[in-house]
C-alpha cells in the first residue's frame, strides 16, 4: 500500500474518531463564536469558486475544441473534471449517510445519521465543499509538488471555516477530504497517459 492508501484510511479513522468524540463539542464550542463567524465564512469562501471554475474551464476546452484550437493545458482539464467528479460523488454520499448539519442539532436537537434521508436536517456528511477545494489541489499536490505548502494550505483554511461557521461538523469535513483525496486520485489514475 503506498503513502496515499495510508492517509485515505488515516483519514477514515480520524473521521469515525471525530465523528464519535470531537463533532458535538467542536459544534458547541464554535457556536460560541458567533460574532466572528464572517471571519470563518471568509476562510470558507475560496470553495465556492471550484464548480463554477471547473464549469468555466471544461466551457472553454469545449468552444476549443469546436473551434480547431488546442487543447486547454491539461494540469486545468485534471484539476476541472475531479471537481466534477467530487461533485457527483458527494451527492449520492450525502443522501446514503444521512447525516445531520450542526445547525439542526444546535438548533433542534436532531443529532445522528439517517442514511436515504431526504428531510432538511441531513445532508451534511461528507462536506461537499470541502469535496469541491480538495479534489483540484489534491491533483496540484501531485502534478506541481513544489507548491504542496499552499495546496495544503487552502485545503485546511476551507475545513476551518467550515467547521468555525458551523456549517459543517469535524467529522464532515475529515470525510470531505477523503473523498476530494480519492476523487483527483480516481481522476489521476485513469486519465493518465497510455491509460
Amino acid at each position: 500500500m503506498g503513502r496515499e492508501g495510508v492517509f485515505a484510511l488515516f483519514l477514515a479513522a480520524a473521521t469515525v474518531l471525530a465523528v464519535v468524540f470531537l463533532d458535538r463539542p467542536v459544534a458547541l464550542y464554535c457556536a460560541g463564536l458567533a460574532r466572528w463567524r464572517w471571519v470563518f465564512q471568509g476562510l470558507a469562501a475560496p470553495s465556492l469558486l471550484a464548480l463554477p471554475g471547473a464549469g468555466v474551464v471544461l466551457l472553454v476546452a469545449v468552444l476549443r475544441r469546436l473551434r480547431g484550437l488546442g487543447p486547454v493545458g491539461r494540469v486545468w482539464l485534471l484539476m476541472s473534471l475531479a471537481v466534477v467528479v467530487a461533485c457527483a460523488a458527494k451527492d449520492e454520499l450525502k443522501w446514503v449517510f444521512g447525516r445531520s448539519w450542526p445547525w439542526a442539532w444546535l438548533k433542534a436537537g436532531v443529532y445522528g445519521f439517517r442514511p436515504f434521508s431526504n428531510a432538511i436536517y441531513y445532508g451534511g456528511f461528507p462536506s461537499g465543499h470541502t469535496a469541491y477545494i480538495s479534489a483540484p489541489f489534491c491533483v496540484l499536490w501531485v502534478l506541481a509538488p513544489r507548491g504542496r505548502v499552499v495546496w495544503a494550505g487552502v485545503i485546511l483554511l476551507v475545513m476551518a471555516g467550515l467547521v468555525g461557521a458551523d456549517y459543517h461538523y469535524v467529522g464532515d469535513v475529515l470525510a470531505g477530504l477523503l473523498v476530494g483525496m480519492l476523487c483527483a486520485w480516481g481522476t489521476l489514475l485513469l486519465m493518465r497517459p497510455g491509460a
